[in-house]
């Protein structure tokens, strides 16, 4: 009995190594696809990497975050780290670029945009957010870092942002795609009456009031018209609130100072559609002299194809007749009724 058990116990050895070796290479093959930052930047040298730390885990994920990796880098005795953060497109990394901004920080001139303090760098570029920490990495450090991300994307920006009016407190604009980011930064709204399964989105922003009460102003923006015009009801009868409603966009004004500090934001706030053709592109189709020339090169193309076809037949008669064709059919019959009355 005992001599029966072997083989079976060796096939499941045999099978127990065999699923380890796949465990092994399935976990190796995911750490290589985790692997976001290069190995090396210029003379940068990456050190031991792990998953970058989320500030806002159940907001970011409503933003789309799919990975992230943070490294330190060495030069030396110089240091600095990166932390990169990749998301499913690029208002993900848009949204949670405004959240993590710090106040004091000020616009720099990069590829995508970027801020930056005394203390760190925050970039967001394609669908990829960066923050550095200790160093300003140069442009051409930046675009090696961006083009051997994984999985890179670029799309356009949300339009929303620009329908703000200006004056708001410096990086205070929030963006909002879900009832997760409502919440966080503004719990006075219902998500149903922000309605997100109608797709709406919104930017927020705080605007300083004359008695030193800030205003917080969201404007949402819907599909369609009749979807905006459906909603502004339901954010009227919010306590505290003032709303207005421009084309697909529905502006609201929460807890203002004065109610005059809520009519001043929100009369600013204009939708403005935007028709967009394609754009024509001229080529020699629309060029009246290469129409003519193509017309006399069409001409002088018919004439040597008639005089080739011509050298030809005549070529072949002048052939028959030398073979001993009798050229009896080349022959003209004539009647000769010219002498006869």
């Amino acid at each position: 009995m005992g001599s029966g058990l072997r083989p079976c116990r060796r096939a499941s050895a045999r099978r127990g190594t065999i699923a380890n070796l796949l465990l092994l290479t399935l976990l190796s093959v995911g750490n290589a696809s985790a692997a976001i930052l290069p190995d090396t930047i210029g003379d940068w040298q990456k050190g031991p990497a792990a998953p970058a730390p989320v500030p806002d885990r159940k907001v970011w994920q409503e933003y789309g975050l799919q990975d992230s990796e943070t490294a330190q880098y060495t030069s030396g005795p110089t240091k600095y780290s990166i932390s990169a953060y990749r998301f499913a497109d690029a208002t993900g990394a848009f949204a949670a670029y405004d959240q993590v901004r710090p106040a004091d920080a000020k616009p720099i001139n990069v590829t995508g945009l970027g801020v930056a303090n005394a203390a760190e760098e925050v970039v967001a570029v394609g669908n990829y957010l960066f923050i550095f920490k200790g160093y300003k990495p140069k442009p051409e450090e930046l675009n090696h870092i961006v083009g051997t991300a994984p999985r890179y994307s670029q799309s356009p920006l949300p339009t929303l942002p620009k329908y703000l009016p200006d004056g708001a407190a410096p990086n205070s604009e929030r963006y909002i795609v879900g009832p997760e980011s409502l919440a966080r930064f503004a719990p006075e709204i219902p998500p149903s009456t922000a309605a997100f399964h109608f797709n709406a989105e919104a930017e927020l922003a705080k605007y300083p009031g004359k008695q030193g009460k800030n205003t917080t102003l969201i404007v949402f923006t819907y599909p369609t018209m009749e979807m905006a015009r459906d909603r502004i009801g339901h954010f009227q009868q919010l306590p505290g609130a003032v709303a207005k409603r421009s084309g697909p966009l529905v502006a609201v004004a929460l807890n203002p100072a004065t109610p005059d500090d809520a009519e001043r934001l929100l009369s600013r706030i204009r939708y403005q559609a935007e028709v967009t053709l394609p754009e024509h592109i001229p080529t020699l189709k629309d060029n009246p002299a290469n129409l003519f020339l193509n017309i006399f090169i069409l001409c002088l193309v018919l004439a040597g194809f008639c005089v080739v076809s011509g050298l030809v037949v005549g070529g072949l008669r002048v052939l028959l007749r030398r073979a001993g064709a009798s050229g009896d059919g080349d022959n003209m019959i004539s009647l000769r009724l010219s002498g006869r009355p």
